[in-house]
């Protein structure tokens, strides 16, 4: 990116020229300078200097428009051109949060790598909100993460459907009476459903327990919360954590209940001391890997999305 441009972003991205003097490594008055003369050659006002923190006029959210597409067209020139030269090489930085990189990703690399070692895959862990974000502004190049498939400004590759299951602690006493509605381990991996349906009154009995939820900003949580709505219950949470598993792990220390997936218990060893119930009207997750739209897809992309696909059949 031509160096004018690259000033006259930082300041939009910093909402400040002194913090974007900062980040450049030059000094406040030259930065305001450069960008005056800019403004001068583009015939209007970038920057409204009179907010705080500094905001854009409108001709210059057309300007900033205009940046960001000269960057777009140079990244895809540079990742095409690399595709070229390098057709089994480079990086793809993908995104998931612990749970997809924990139990996920795994399996996909383990087929992946040993066929392409010269490919270079950075795991970026975070949050399903932040993932989405990064995703959307290309600090990624993929996501894998559960997705409704709504937004129309990211391309979704299917994996699989995620069934979500109420995880109880062993110990609770109804277990022994209700274990007819259970479903085991070796029945996930064989996709094989109980013979019946929890009765809706027992599922409202299990929801008036103590629970573990993960915190708001996971699709978890927002999934359990249309659950309790559904059967008109009040959730009691103990405790709110980020990770699926450990939220499991604390259901197996019986401090709670807690929502899972069943791809936990498909393709890891994980939950000895609970019991697992389907819940009728639970929605499924489908899990993608997604990518923004419009973005040049570049071959060790393309690669990792084909060996996930193949994996989850």
């Amino acid at each position: 990116m031509d160096l004018k441009l690259k000033y006259i972003y930082t300041v939009y991205k910093e909402r400040s020229f002194t913090r974007a003097a900062e980040k450049l490594y030059i000094s406040q008055p030259s930065l305001s300078a450069m960008v005056k003369k800019a403004e001068r050659e583009f015939g209007a006002p970038i920057f409204d200097r009179g907010a705080t923190p500094l905001e854009l006029t409108q001709a210059g959210q057309a300007f900033i428009e205009y940046i960001e597409n000269v960057a777009q067209c140079e990244d895809t020139l540079n990742e095409k051109l690399w595709d070229i030269q390098n057709l089994v090489k480079g990086t793809v930085r993908l995104g998931g949060s612990n749970y997809v990189l924990s139990s996920i990703v795994p399996l996909i690399l383990r087929q992946l790598m040993p066929r392409y070692p010269e490919l270079q895959i950075d795991l970026i862990e975070e949050k399903s909100f932040s993932l989405r974000r990064m995703v959307q502004d290309r600090e990624l190049d993929l996501v894998i993460d559960s997705f409704d498939m709504e937004d129309d400004t990211l391309v979704y590759h299917h994996l699989l459907n995620e069934q979500i299951l109420l995880a109880v602690p062993d110990s609770e006493p109804e277990n022994g009476r209700l274990k007819p509605f259970q479903i085991t381990r070796e029945m996930i991996r064989q996709n094989r459903r109980p013979a019946a349906s929890l009765p809706s009154e027992e599922i409202r009995g299990m929801l008036e327990k103590p629970f573990i939820l993960l915190k708001p900003e996971n699709d978890m949580f927002q999934r359990a919360q249309k659950i309790f709505a559904q059967y008109g219950s009040t959730s009691k949470v103990m405790l709110q954590l980020d990770q699926l598993i450990t939220s499991l792990q604390y259901t197996e220390s019986a401090l709670g209940c807690s929502f899972v997936t069943d791809t936990l218990f498909r393709y890891g060893d994980h939950g000895k001391k609970i019991c697992l119930y389907p819940i009728d009207g639970a929605p499924y997750r489908k899990l993608c890997v997604v990518h923004k739209k419009g973005k040049y897809i570049s071959n060790p992309c393309k690669l990792l999305i084909q060996t996930a696909q193949q994996v989850f059949g």
